[in-house]
């Protein structure tokens, strides 16, 4: 045996000892960690803990391992430092443990050889653990250009071995890293921080957040420790209070947050079993239990989750404002231009600043002042003077003063209604307004908003984000940049006389709704009582109400109902008196409903709106069906126009209802009308057109008029997984027979873009073998509808709703179903429909994330409306049974 192989020996024998005491006291640790959350303790503290016991396992081990190889050559001095959360001394149930062999001579056998012994066992029996080998100068070296080497430097803690090896890192660190580079490690870091919140949603307001890698989650609690320390030459968050870095009040802002989100970490890797950070619907919902929150006005999900949003949104701007106060000052020079502008604030350095900070405390009013010299000169605020007032209003007694002064009132209302541009953080000066806490001094009343949720998949925003969504989108429909998008707003917004009550309702609208009850009702109330304090006078107070109770009146019945029935649009009428009212209404709606998500305004409900304004608008005017007619007229003599030539696109048009001609664009009708041309021979034609709006494709469908022909169309559908997205139903009158000419909306994966005819066919073929008779589209259903276990996402629960209204309109029943969303739910409606007898005239089929609000205008076979309450109760009886049978067999919904 030579010189070399008996170390070596030794130490492979230990190998296993090593391990098999790892997984033992992994075990126990874990177990007891497990058993602290499942107590309630305290999440840091838990974590905390852990970190401790894996100290005890490395420092053991590595007294061993140090022992086995001390006959190998080389090395020098070595030490086994923590780094990452593990040098941080905090480790997640099933997080993993990052560690540093610092050695003079890493090449050397000794060195090689101790790694193996500590690392080997411990990949043996599953445990994660990173680790690299380097000098103490490699380190420092490689810090200057990598951002995630540099913050080890200031997370690292000793844990076995030399600790003046350590110490000497820790010192070249700052000599040679922070002190010189510290501007670039700071830029690096917002950089890599923006990065990762592109990766993992740079939205706090995820549905489903990410609790260490999203924005507002632990990495950026870690950001700003990291900008803290390297900008302040501090080891700990205490010592940042001491030197000024934070206040105590931040201190104890960031100690809840961590512990929150701590707490809320643990218990995802508990109900996984595994490293778990996304916290999803399901989560959710037992978490919220776990922790305490129970339904009350609001359900304790929805408690829990406002309370993470508020961490969350603390932990954002914490870290935001930590970069900013560890940048070294710029010295000033002769060339820094100030310039007073005599109101406690200044221009400095291209940027507005106050005159004197101190004079914040005296005259809050201030605060506004410099937000109206930042709009006026188009130059951000100071960072400074931004951290100032955000500190400031986190005081109560500053509020307070802010919310009784008359001016401070006037320059909130100016700013509110301020379309220009102004250069803040994300182009949004009611969002700053938001962030900085002013908006919530000047409206205390909008606190119980702030990081409110929906447990639902169709609100993505919190309340308090999606209000300030809906004011900036007010805001650029006057400043006339969504034209191609929302064209009617665009030009209404255009004629507003007086827009100070449109921009008040819209930032209220959403303020009933931290009361239990008629939000709308409540909300409107108190809206009023806020107007009157803002100054406005009664009749603009009044007006304010009105916008707010009525915030989605015109919504409701552009999906819900027809939008040319004399009815409903006398209903409208009643509702806002006069044109002016109605157009500013009509504002009020597009803005709230278009910021909803992302994709809440889709074209549909953009073409619905816009029928229903100009109709109603036609109804005030006195000229009622004439003068939608009119309207009818000219968009058919703008197509005939497009069709001169072409006989039998001009045969389309006549066939067409004024529904249908006013529903859809002029390239729609022009492709509409080709197809209907070529349809001509065919018992059943069917044309699909991938990406015809919203990533939706279009499916259009001609046959035979038949009873129970939408219950088809919807089945060939679903046996092709297509999910409705949105339904219009006419039948033409042409060559002599009633002929349907269907139009569907459909959501389709990536094989109905590649290949639009194949799919085309066998949408004809399968509703040939349906007409025909003799197939059983409940087979097709149930198969398409029913999501394998391996594939089934939890979210949160829709009920099903079903409303039978006969006295709305003189001719029709309205059906209204409410329910969650699934491939083959048109079919069920409309085939249940069809067996009670029922013809529909007209169909608006609506997608609101994972629910439904489909509406149905139908009539008995011969014409009439249900005869009378008892026909209605057992509509919606069998309705209602039926829905929660199909969900019930394909995965269940609570009814």
């Amino acid at each position: 045996m030579s010189h070399d192989d008996a170390p070596r020996s030794e130490f492979a024998a230990l190998a296993p000892k090593l391990g098999a005491a790892a997984r033992e006291h992994l075990a126990r640790h874990r177990a007891a960690f497990a058993d602290a959350i499942r107590r309630g303790a305290k999440g840091v503290d838990s974590a905390a803990a852990f970190a401790r016991a894996l100290d005890g396992m490395f420092q053991s081990m590595f007294l061993a391992a140090d022992a086995a190889t001390r006959g190998l050559p080389g090395g020098g001095r070595v030490a086994l430092v923590a780094v990452g959360g593990y040098g941080r001394g905090l480790v997640a149930l099933h997080g993993d443990a990052d560690l540093l062999l610092l050695a003079d001579d890493p090449s050397a056998p000794r060195i090689e050889a101790l790694a193996e012994v500590l690392l080997y066992p411990l990949w043996d029996v599953g445990f994660d653990v990173g680790h690299v080998v380097r000098t103490a100068d490699e380190t420092v070296a490689l810090a200057r250009d990598d951002v995630r080497t540099a913050t080890t430097l200031l997370d690292l803690r000793a844990v076995a071995g030399d600790l003046g090896l350590v110490r000497d890192l820790v010192r070249d660190g700052r000599r040679h890293v922070f002190e010189p580079h510290l501007t670039n490690f700071l830029e690096a870091m917002e950089k890599e921080a923006h990065g990762r919140q592109a990766r993992f949603g740079d939205s706090l307001f995820l549905l489903e957040p990410e609790v260490k890698q999203g924005r507002g989650g632990l990495r950026d609690l870690d950001i700003a420790d990291w900008a803290g320390r390297a900008g302040f030459g501090v080891d700990s968050n205490e010592e940042l209070v001491r030197v000024g870095a934070y206040l105590p009040r931040e201190l104890k802002q960031v100690q809840s947050a961590r512990e929150f989100l701590w707490r809320v970490r643990n218990h995802l890797h508990l109900r996984a079993k595994r490293r778990q950070d996304r916290l999803t619907f399901a989560d959710q919902e037992d978490i919220a239990a776990e922790l305490g929150f129970v339904d009350g006005i609001t359900l304790g999900v929805e408690q829990f989750m406002q309370a993470y949003y508020r961490h969350a949104r603390l932990v954002a701007q914490l870290s935001e404002r930590m970069l900013d106060r560890a940048r070294p000052q710029k010295r000033r020079n002769k060339r820094t231009q100030t310039a007073d502008l005599g109101d406690g604030t200044v221009l400095f350095d291209d940027t507005v600043n106050f005159a004197k900070t101190e004079r914040l405390a005296e005259d809050p009013t201030v605060a506004l002042r410099l937000y109206r010299q930042v709009a006026r000169n188009t130059r951000p605020p100071h960072a400074n003077a931004r951290d100032a007032v955000q500190s400031h209003c986190e005081d109560r007694g500053f509020r307070g003063r802010l919310l009784r002064s008359e001016e401070a009132t006037q320059l909130f209302l100016d700013l509110l209604v301020f379309t220009g541009e102004v250069p803040v953080r994300h182009g949004s000066l009611v969002r700053e307004l938001h962030e900085t806490g002013l908006l919530l001094a000047m409206i205390p009343e909008f606190e119980p908003l702030m990081g409110r949720v929906h447990h639902d998949v169709y609100h993505v925003y919190t309340v308090d984000v999606h209000v300030v969504h809906a004011v900036d989108r007010l805001r650029s429909f006057f400043r006339g940049e969504l034209f191609a998008l929302l064209p009617s707003a665009t030009r209404l917004a255009a004629e507003v006389p007086q827009p100070l009550p449109l921009f008040v309702a819209t930032l209220l609208h959403a303020i009933g709704k931290a009361r239990g009850g008629d939000w709308l009702k409540n909300g409107a109330s108190t809206a009023r009582d806020i107007a009157l304090r803002l100054g406005l006078g009664a009749e603009d107070a009044d007006y304010v109400a009105f916008l707010v109770r009525e915030q989605g009146t015109l919504y409701r019945m552009a999906t819900q109902r027809d939008t040319r029935d004399p009815e409903a649009l006398a209903d409208v009428v009643k509702i806002v008196g006069t044109p002016e009212r109605l157009r500013e209404l009509f504002l009020v709606n597009v803005a709230i409903l278009s910021t909803v998500s992302p994709s809440a305004m889709t074209q549909w409900k953009a073409r619905m709106l816009d029928d229903l304004l100009h109709n109603a608008l036609a109804e005030l005017a006195g000229a009622g069906e004439g003068a939608v007619d009119a309207r009818a007229i000219a968009v058919r003599d703008r197509a005939r126009a497009a069709c001169q030539g072409h006989e039998e696109a001009l045969a389309f048009l006549g066939s067409m209802p004024d529904r249908y001609l006013l529903g859809h664009p002029l390239e729609a009708i022009l492709r509409h009308a080709v197809i209907d041309t070529a349809s001509a021979d065919r018992d059943v034609f069917v044309v699909v057109t991938p990406d015809i709006e919203d990533d939706l494709t279009e499916v259009v469908v001609v046959t035979a008029d038949r009873p129970g022909l939408l219950a088809d169309a919807a089945a060939v559908l679903a046996k092709q997984r297509l999910g409705i997205v949105d339904a219009q139903i006419f039948t033409q009158t042409a060559r002599g027979q009633a002929r349907a000419f269907d139009i569907f909306h459909v959501q389709a994966d990536s094989s109905a873009a590649r290949d639009p005819e194949a799919l085309a066919l066998r949408l004809e073929d399968d509703l040939r073998s349906l007409l025909r008779g003799g197939v059983d589209a409940s087979e097709w259903i149930a198969k398409a509808a029913r999501v394998p276990s391996w594939a089934q996402r939890h979210s949160p629960e829709v009920p099903t709703e079903v409303f039978v209204d006969n006295e709305i309109s003189s001719r029709f029943t309205i059906v209204d179903v409410f329910t969650r969303d699934r491939v083959g739910l048109l079919h069920v409606i409309a085939s249940t429909l069809h067996a009670e007898g029922l013809s529909i005239s007209l169909s608006k089929v609506n997608t609101e994330g994972d629910r439904v609000a489909d509406v149905f205008y139908v009539q008995t076979r011969d014409g009439r409306k249900l005869d009378d309450t008892a026909d209605v109760r057992r509509l919606r009886d069998a309705l209602f049974a039926r829905i929660s049978a199909f969900h019930e067999a394909v995965g269940g919904t609570r009814p």
